[in-house]
């Protein structure tokens, strides 16, 4: 699986999007929500075109804090959307917002694809940290961030709503 496939999410991504998020979430992101990660089809009006995720275009038009405080949102596409990525770049920090892949495309890298890219991204636009906040309870997603370098910075008890469980802090290094 290679980081190829990724690009960024597009208005016609929205409906795969929000399956992912339902089936990935408690408490699913609704489509407002992703409304500012979304880009405009490009390189050509085709929606379907994709970008190769080592080109300019994949990581937006430049530097996070002049274009859309620095929001951005991907997918990966083969050529169904199997997964989505969003971050937020300030200052000099990254936040992931959402990261989820399709059950049925769990452990193929998907995942692994998508935080590349969105490392890259940070890393190219001047961003030195990425934060996240992943529910206590999610192993498997812990897992995730450890092999990519995560460590724990904070905790926050009954952070989430839905069952009060506590938010895990975690920041990573770029």
């Amino acid at each position: 699986m290679t980081v190829s496939c990724v690009r960024p999410m597009l208005l016609t991504d929205l409906a795969a999007v929000l399956a992912i998020e339902a089936q990935a979430n408690p408490v699913p992101w609704q489509a407002s929500d992703f409304r500012v990660f979304l880009r405009p089809p490009y390189p050509s009006e085709n929606p379907d075109a994709g970008v190769d995720a080592g080109s300019p275009q994949a990581y937006g038009s430049g530097d996070p804090r002049h274009t859309l405080s620095g929001q951005m949102g991907w997918v990966w596409a083969d050529p169904e959307v199997q997964g989505f990525a969003c971050v937020v770049g300030a200052a000099d920090e990254a936040e992931l917002q959402a990261i989820a892949v399709a059950r049925d495309h769990w452990s193929r890298g998907v995942a692994s694809a998508l935080m590349e890219t969105l490392c890259a991204w940070a890393r190219r636009n001047g961003l030195r940290t990425l934060h996240l906040e992943v529910r206590e309870g999610n192993a498997r997603a812990r897992e995730f961030y450890a092999r990519w370098g995560f460590a724990q910075a904070g905790r926050r008890p009954k952070y989430y709503r839905d069952n009060a469980e506590a938010a895990l802090l975690l920041v990573k290094s770029l």
